[in-house]
């Protein structure tokens, strides 16, 4: 897979490449370059920093895991450059029964502006395209309230604890996706 994205009614999401994701680490003037946007100087995300060289690693392994893993969340702007504001994305190849772990995370200059419930709509929409995913999942901390509310806004609902201790876990299957009033 290579030179994924979706967009969305303000955002374009692109799939990472195995070379976006060595600049998001080493070189933030490439990824802009490799982007063609805008990328801020607290970019990533705080909650995101230590992961990202692992996203790259991982991505270097194995190509095929593009669209699969992290995507860049772009604002677009109808008259001022593109701008990285976030990442979103699964933790990986979906499970044997076709669920995937979806995870995100947005600059503080962003929240509260719904732009990642737009992201996980929209990643969401992609997922579904693929024919063996049978659902995807969420996991935050329930004193979380705007990913929950993220969560929720996109159709998912409380699935139970989630793997790591004190998260919950939130989901939609295909068929709840596709039957869905939004």
């Amino acid at each position: 897979m290579s030179g994924i994205s979706v967009h969305t009614s303000r955002l374009e999401l692109v799939a990472a490449l195995p070379e976006m994701a060595q600049a998001a680490i080493r070189d933030r003037d490439r990824l802009a370059l490799l982007l063609n946007a805008q990328v801020p100087i607290d970019f990533p995300p705080r909650i995101m920093t230590d992961v990202m060289a692992y996203f790259a690693e991982r991505l270097e392994q194995d190509a095929e895991l593009v669209g699969w893993w992290v995507w860049y969340m772009l604002l677009k702007h109808p008259t001022l450059s593109r701008t990285v504001i976030g990442t979103i994305g699964f933790n990986g190849y979906p499970d044997m029964s076709g669920y995937l772990l979806m995870g995100y995370a947005i600059l503080s200059d962003y929240e509260g502006q719904g732009y990642t419930t737009e992201a996980v709509g929209g990643l969401m929409q992609w997922a579904f395209q693929q024919p063996q995913i049978q659902g995807v999942m969420a996991e935050t901390f329930p004193t979380h309230h705007a990913s929950v509310r993220v969560m929720e806004k996109n159709g998912m609902t409380f699935w139970g604890a989630g793997n790591e201790l004190g998260t919950v876990k939130y989901g939609i299957t295909r068929d709840r996706y596709f039957t869905r009033d939004c």
